[in-house]
């Protein structure tokens, strides 16, 4: 069988290399909808001008990025104040455990019930200590969250 990448007559590809096509073009699209460019690892950056990350385009805002280059579990986002945002691991400290989206300011972990506020202070045990916090800054329409 030849899996070669072949072009038909007038330029266009095949069914299969199309269908490759979509299917990394998809991946990338779902894995990195919420980050507009991601660096080495060590910082992530977000363009609010997107609808998936619009969430932090005001006061109040918040939204939990899945697994990614900086934290294999995901980061939290706080949008603080007009001109701050707060980044935080989802990595819960208790066990380790992944914790959910804030919702009415409470980021809970499904695994034992710790809770975190938009701080990432502890404000349920059994975990004892706050959320690894990361770097965050608002530039615009811009948010870059690095280690």
């Amino acid at each position: 069988m030849n899996h070669r990448k072949t072009k038909t007559a007038g330029g266009k590809i095949g069914r299969r290399e199309f269908l490759k096509t979509i299917a990394i073009t998809g991946g990338v699209a779902i894995g990195g909808s919420l980050l507009a460019s991601c660096g080495s690892g060590s910082s992530l950056i977000l363009d609010l001008t997107k609808p998936e990350n619009q969430p932090l385009a005001t006061v109040g805002g918040t939204l939990a990025l899945d697994a990614n280059s900086m934290d294999p579990q995901g980061i939290l986002l706080y949008r603080s104040g007009p001109a701050s945002v707060l980044a935080f691991s989802r990595k819960c400290t208790h066990l380790g455990c992944t914790i959910g989206a804030f919702q009415n300011g409470v980021s809970i972990c499904p695994c034992h019930g710790s809770q975190y506020d938009t701080k990432g202070g502890v404000v349920r045990s059994p975990s004892q200590s706050p959320l690894r916090q990361y770097t965050a800054k608002l530039s615009g329409s811009t948010v870059t969250v690095s280690v």
